[in-house]
Parts: structure tokens; sequence; C-alpha cells
């Protein structure tokens, strides 16, 4: 199939799902916004990143619906591929810029308890990333990727430390030898009052080959909520990692349907 008409039914798909969440009990949610990133990973020139996502979550009960359909932007020496936003090798040669549609990433999470069990909450993700960027333009790793996610939570007054671990099972496109990799997230995040929180998280990643290195980089995060269902994240990253960006920073509103 080509890749023209694998996004027009990524699309249609979308729609169709919207639709069909919008006319049954629940909350829709849309959120977009900017993320951008720089580093070397790994190579002797500069990656930039340019990350503008569109995304549906609906919520029903214990179960939530996300879908995302992002627009990547890359500067970068020629010949690198991402996976999930950032560089999984890095290219060699002249730096280009290229931009498009990236890879479209559809998730499906269950909360297994409904109320908090003695202030536990754990949640359990399927998530699926579609080969939908364009690899010629080293947007994407040209093959699809399938991750498990299980997400835990303690509800601690104003304080939730929480922790998550993931399991992808990472597409081996053409010319490489991707692993599937375990990932890890610890973090904690402070109710400051109804319209303000704030966070910190350290994220951790195998390598994607096995000459690489693990991912290991610190978020710090802050969320307002205003009045009629809107809300504003910022966020700044650091890279302690040669598979991490350097830096990075976003910006993301979301809106309650």
């Amino acid at each position: 199939m080509a890749l023209s008409e694998l996004t027009r039914r990524v699309v249609c798909i979308a729609a169709t799902v919207l639709l069909s969440a919008s006319a049954e009990a629940g909350e829709l949610t849309l959120t977009s916004g900017l993320d951008y990133s720089s580093g070397k990973y790994g190579g002797s020139e500069l990656t930039e990143i340019w990350y503008v996502p569109v995304t549906a979550k609906f919520e029903s009960g214990a179960a939530t619906f996300k879908l995302t359909l992002p627009y990547v932007r890359i500067t970068a020496p020629v010949g690198g591929k991402l996976i999930d936003g950032r560089p999984v090798s890095a290219g060699s040669g002249a730096r280009e810029t290229q931009a498009g549609l990236g890879d479209v990433v559809a998730s499906y999470s269950y909360s297994l308890f409904e109320q908090p069990v003695r202030g536990f909450l754990l949640d359990v993700t399927a998530k699926v990333k579609l080969a939908t960027a364009d690899v010629d333009k080293g947007l994407g790793s040209g093959e699809n990727d399938y991750s498990v996610l299980a997400d835990l939570f303690y509800l601690a007054g104003a304080w939730t430390p929480f922790a998550s671990v993931s399991y992808r099972l990472t597409g081996d496109p053409a010319g490489s030898d991707l692993e599937n990799v375990w990932g890890g997230t610890l973090g904690l995040g402070y109710k400051q009052s109804a319209e303000n929180s704030l966070g910190l998280m350290w994220d951790m990643r195998q390598a994607s080959t096995v000459t690489g290195v693990a991912s290991n980089d610190v978020t710090a995060y802050w969320v307002h909520k205003f009045s009629a269902g809107l809300k504003l994240q910022s966020y700044a990253v650091k890279g302690y990692s040669s598979a991490s960006a350097d830096w990075g920073m976003g910006l993301m509103l979301s809106f309650v349907w």
C-alpha cells in the first residue's frame, strides 16, 4: 500500500472513531502544541526537531483511547531515522531540512482500579506506532512498532509519586538491526492549587541497537488549568546520554470537548 493511501485510511479511521466517540457518554479532549529538541545523538552534527502533535483523547469509564497525528520538521545530517519523534540512528554528511506527516500513534488504556486501593492506581496501555512518516525523508523508520505499558500512581495528598515500565516491539527496517527495548519512568507530581500543578520525572530506555547506548533524560513540567475545560502544559527536558537530546522544551494546550 502506498504511503499516501495509508495516511488517508488512518485519517478516515480517526475521523470515524472521533465521531462515534462524540455520540457516546464520555469525555473528549483535543490537544496540540509545539515540541522542540536539539542534540547530536552520538553523531558529530546537530539534529534539531520540531514536533507538532494533534491528539484526540476519549475517556469513558475506565477506558481511554488516544490518537496522535503529528507534523515533524527535522534538520539533521542525511541518513538518520526517527522513532517516536527521536533519532535511533545518527546520519552522516551534510545537514538538510525535511518536513511532513510523522508516524501516527494510537493507544488504548484501561484503569485496573475504579477507585484507589490503599492510595494506589494502576493503568495498563497497548500502543501502536503506524509507519505513516516518509522514510525517504528520514521522518520515521518505515516500520510499525508495538508497545505495552503499565503506570502506577500513589495518591498522597498534594503529592503523587508515580512510576511506569514499558516494552516496545520495534519494527526492523531494511539495512538496520533494531532491538526490542525496555523503558521506565520515575516521577513526582505536586498539586500546588486547584489550578496549578508541577512535577519532575526521570526517563530511561534501552538502546535500540546493539552498539548504542540507553537514553537518559529528566523532564520538569508545569500545568495550569483555566476555566471552561482549557489546560496549558509547559515542560523542559535535559538529556544525560548521547542517545537523548541535549535539551528540549514544549508547550501544549488542551481543551475538553
